[in-house]
């Protein structure tokens, strides 16, 4: 059991690093809520700023 929780853990760390979110806080949840972070991470989807820097970077792309 403990391994499935930690597994969670890891994988709601890199969604939220993905995201641009706390992977820290990301782990933190997964390890305790399991499933359920992994459905908030969904459904949260990319923060405004990670937003803005991947369509900074489409941008940039473009140009080029």
């Amino acid at each position: 059991m403990l391994i499935v929780t930690v597994a969670f853990g890891f994988a709601c760390m890199s969604m939220a690093e993905k995201r641009g979110r706390d992977k820290t806080l990301g782990f933190v949840l997964g390890f305790l809520f399991c499933i359920w972070s992994v459905f908030y991470y969904l459904i949260a989807g990319d923060t405004s700023k990670k937003k803005a820097e991947l369509i900074a970077d489409a941008l940039r792309k473009r140009r080029n």
